[in-house]
């Protein structure tokens, strides 16, 4: 088991990130869980991404090991439509490296609960993928757009931080 204090998790600018070798991450993890890579590819926007960061409605957490970027929990973040005095986190991607799955996946969500806490976050929003994890039944509505073609491909999990 690592020892804590070699763990660092923190807001981190995209070019930081993107410096320090994210793509690849980002490549594998693309690997591991999206579907109809074949008619989809990877292709990140990180111009409309930069453009998110620089207004506060995009921020991703870097978790690194001795310094080194194994990890990434990613977010947009702004009010809800709905509920506009209510700030929302909607996670975009989260990500382990493998090798350094387990404890390190609880810090990362866990910790990053304090710092959306800071920016002023009252929800966290996190979507699963149901052919990565086991999923459940998703009710009468699930079952139209299954009837319709849609694909039951994700899971969504809420929690309130503030």
């Amino acid at each position: 088991m690592m020892d804590a204090s070699e763990y660092t998790l923190r807001w981190e600018p995209l070019q930081v990130l993107l410096d320090d070798g994210i793509e690849e991450l980002l490549q594998n993890h693309w690997v591991e869980v999206a579907m109809d890579k074949d008619s989809i590819p990877l292709d990140p926007d990180w111009d409309r991404m930069f453009i998110l960061e620089s207004v506060g409605e995009f921020a991703a957490a870097a978790l690194r090991r001795n310094g080194k970027l194994i990890g990434y929990n990613a977010f947009a973040i702004y009010p809800h439509v709905h509920y506009k005095s209510t700030m929302y986190a909607f996670n975009d991607v989260i990500y382990v490296d493998p090798a350094e799955r387990g404890m390190a996946g609880v810090r990362l969500v866990r910790g990053v609960e304090p710092m959306l806490k800071a920016l002023g976050v009252k929800k966290v929003i996190y979507h699963t993928k149901v052919h990565v994890h086991v999923g459940h039944n998703d009710g009468l509505v699930g079952d139209l757009l299954n009837c319709l073609g849609y694909k039951h491909f994700e899971n969504l999990y809420s929690k309130l931080i503030g």
